[in-house]
């Protein structure tokens, strides 16, 4: 095997390694968050039977739901609903009004609310 092939071979394997992977961290409102059973019902979080702290590696994404198993059940949650490892901080500016825009997925839920601007 030649060098070029050996160093393709290795980046190939490595990258895979560094990929992250998608981990739900918590949720924007326990209090009122709801999920998605696997046999379609829908269920507030807390009565769910799922425990603080969260860490649920999404295992798929599917009509702007996330999925993710958890004590033996798969379960469904929007994705506006979560946090998660990638999700970045929204930075208020005191100056500006703040437009969502309810077909940008990332971003069309009430984060935000109650937060000091900057």
């Amino acid at each position: 095997m030649n060098i070029k092939h050996a160093l393709w071979l290795l980046v190939l394997l490595s990258s895979s390694v560094v990929a992250e992977t998608l981990v739900i961290e918590g949720f924007h409102d326990g209090e009122d968050a709801f999920v998605f059973k696997s046999d379609g019902s829908m269920v507030e979080l807390k009565n769910s039977g799922l425990k603080a702290p969260y860490k649920f590696d999404v295992t798929g994404k599917e009509g702007g739901q996330y999925l993710f198993n958890a004590e033996g059940e798969q379960y469904r949650v929007f994705i506006p609903e979560v946090i998660t490892n990638q999700t970045a901080a929204i930075k208020i500016p005191c100056d500006r009004p703040q437009i969502l825009l309810a077909s940008d997925h990332r971003n069309a839920s009430a984060r935000g609310l109650g937060e000091d601007c900057e």
